[in-house]
């Protein structure tokens, strides 16, 4: 947790799930939240596995995917909450998943996502992140 020496308790690590459509456009990943709204995987840190793997471990849980973690978290204010959100480029789907009976999922293109996540900071992460594309 190097560079995280300041981690409020009240911190969320996830990631920002991409990638790139056979047209060359970029797409993200959504999840559906318990109250029907549209967000990125998080959840609370687990200290004895770390930031990374944690967010690593919420994409599974949360979406059912793997792949590649850029190297530093993208760091994003929800009220009184702060999302570290690490750019995934997905390398595998899973078609079952552990939440999948409760959440839905699905691929929407970058110019889209920013307007569909129900917290506008993670739309500004994501223009953040891509800003050449949104």
């Amino acid at each position: 947790m190097a560079g995280f020496k300041k981690i409020k308790s009240n911190s969320k690590w996830g990631v920002i799930p991409y990638r790139t459509n056979p047209s060359g456009k970029i797409e993200v990943l959504v999840i559906s939240t318990k109250r029907k709204n549209w967000s990125l995987p998080k959840g609370n840190l687990m200290k004895r596995i770390g930031p990374a793997r944690t967010a690593q471990l919420e994409a599974y849980e949360e979406a059912g995917i793997e792949g590649v973690l850029a190297s530093k978290p993208i760091p994003c204010s929800v009220g009184l909450t702060c999302i570290y959100l690490y750019p995934m480029a997905v390398s595998k789907v899973f078609e079952n998943w552990p939440e999948a009976s409760f959440r839905k999922r699905k691929w929407i293109q970058l110019s889209k996502a920013s307007h569909i996540l129900h917290h506008r900071a993670m739309g500004k992460v994501l223009r953040k992140f891509f800003p050449q594309r949104t």
